[in-house]
């Protein structure tokens, strides 16, 4: 196993780690799996689930007797708090039962989970950073304070507000259909060992700024969503032929702490350790690239080729807040929806953005959508 620093924390992680969201939980594959994290040394394991005295007791007593038996080899995330429940007194009932069950009462990260919109984290996540400091970090019962989000202009405040010490953010090959001509002498990067500069500088510009700000302020950034959710293994329902080693290589050669791909079973973590034994071909992602745009038929990945709009419409933010809506707390969203100088309604259906877009999106068709969702 490579290790890597993470960030600011100092702390040595596996290049490779281990993302829980969608694992199965039989007991047996449970137990594979973990034991096959810990032999591997993929230290970073992100304990989405939250609630083992509740809906994931079955979760963690699959997953802890392996995890505290390797527990002093392992950097462990654990969440504070659900994608739908922020409660803070449910928060801080998660997080003391999660660490009575990691074995030693102690997580390296407290994982502020999947803060989407700018409501969420000025209202709830400026204050959890509070609480997590005062009643956790203080008592040794923490050692860092991370957030997990979507939201690629959101993940640049909050890294340089200086209030958190880990990222944990969506990249993978799709992050490489940037705007490759026009930026690539306008980046600067304090780093060359770990990842060509022309990388990063081809990237789209939303995940370009979140990797520049994690360098910058020495946050430590970990990948998830390395396989965009498998999707970059099938086109049109047939293989695509990419496969795990080059979407792997490819984040990797990012400068990165780790990547946390979520395998449902043992079969599926150990194609993605079989990267660890890969040559330098297996791992060579260089044809693929040229290949991503079939991927994107369509669909906004907030590349940003369509602006500027002339209305100033920030598109992709629009596209991705309509996105989050679909599964968020209504309110939330729309109040972030109001907050914006120039929304869908303000969309003069010029059709300039549409002549640009490289992936034939009908952005003035989602735009009216977008109308309908939030009634203007």
């Amino acid at each position: 196993m490579e290790y890597r620093t993470l960030g600011r924390t100092g702390l040595q992680v596996g290049a490779i780690g281990l993302g829980t969201e969608h694992i199965t939980r039989e007991p047996e594959n449970l137990d594979a799996v973990m034991r096959a994290t810990a032999e591997a040394g993929a230290s970073f394991i992100d304990l989405l689930y939250a609630d083992p005295q509740g809906k994931d007791a079955d979760f963690y007593a699959g997953f802890g007797p392996a995890l505290r038996e390797y527990r002093d080899k392992l950097v462990l995330a654990a969440h504070w708090g659900e994608a739908n429940d922020y409660a803070m007194g449910y928060c801080r009932k998660l997080m003391e039962d999660t660490l009575a069950c990691l074995g030693n009462g102690y997580a390296e990260v407290a994982m502020m989970t999947m803060i989407d919109t700018e409501v969420k984290w000025r209202e709830w996540g400026q204050r959890s950073v509070e609480v997590l400091r005062e009643e956790y970090q203080a008592k040794g019962r923490i050692g860092y304070i991370g957030v997990s989000t979507h939201a690629p202009s959101l993940a640049v405040k909050m890294v340089r507000s200086g209030l958190i010490d880990v990222l944990m953010y969506p990249l993978n090959m799709m992050s490489a259909l940037g705007e490759q001509d026009r930026t690539r002498v306008s980046v600067t990067l304090p780093f060359t060992t770990l990842c060509p500069l022309d990388l990063v500088s081809s990237m789209r510009m939303g995940d370009r700024a979140v990797v520049q700000a994690c360098v910058e302020e020495n946050v430590g950034l970990v990948a998830m969503k390395v396989y965009r959710g498998g999707t970059l293994f099938n086109y049109r329902g047939q293989p695509s032929g990419v496969t795990p080693e080059q979407c792997l290589s490819y984040v990797l050669s990012l400068p990165i702490a780790s990547v946390v791909p979520g395998p449902k079973n043992l079969g599926e973590w150990q194609a993605a350790l079989r990267y660890l034994q890969a040559t330098d071909a297996e791992k060579d992602f260089s044809a693929v690239l040229p290949t991503l745009g079939r991927f994107a038929e369509g669909t906004c990945i907030q590349c940003d080729h369509c602006l500027p709009c002339p209305q100033d419409i920030p598109i992709g933010y629009m596209m991705n807040l309509a996105g989050v809506a679909q599964y968020y707390v209504r309110e939330e969203i729309e109040t972030d929806y109001q907050e914006l100088q120039a929304r869908a309604s303000d969309c003069s259906e010029c059709g300039i953005c549409m002549e640009r877009c490289p992936y034939d999106v009908d952005i003035i068709g989602k735009m009216r959508k977008v109308v309908e969702f939030f009634g203007k």
